[in-house]
């Protein structure tokens, strides 16, 4: 299962893909780098670290403790992945529903000898 990026803040944890859009876009330019980037890596720099720390703090309502990178290990943590394990027609299954190939509704594709009809 894949990880991705959270931060433990002093009110719980909140994901770093589950910032806002808005967060997003004021860290883009308060770091200088495309958000994608800041979600991948939030360490990257001290820069991101810090305001990615904040953003957090402050969808959370909380007041942002002085962060040092003594305490990195304890504020980004890597958590699972949180995406669905099973899709069927390309929407997600719901929890312990078995998972069906599907089919896309192309007809099948046939690699022997075409025949003519007639008729």
């Amino acid at each position: 299962m894949s990880q991705e990026w959270a931060v433990e803040t002093p009110k719980g944890q909140v994901r770093v893909s589950d910032l806002t859009l808005d967060a997003l876009i004021e860290l883009e330019d308060m770091c200088g780098e495309e958000w994608w980037r800041i979600i991948a890596h939030p360490l990257r720099t001290a820069k991101a670290a810090k305001y990615v720390y904040a953003a957090a703090c402050a969808q959370t309502g909380a007041e942002p403790e002085t962060l040092t990178p003594r305490k990195f290990e304890e504020v980004f943590v890597q958590v699972p992945e949180d995406l669905p394990d099973s899709y069927q027609d390309g929407l997600p299954l719901p929890e312990g529903a078995a998972s069906t190939s599907g089919s896309s509704g192309a007809p099948p594709v046939s690699t022997g000898p075409q025949t003519k009809s007639d008729g």
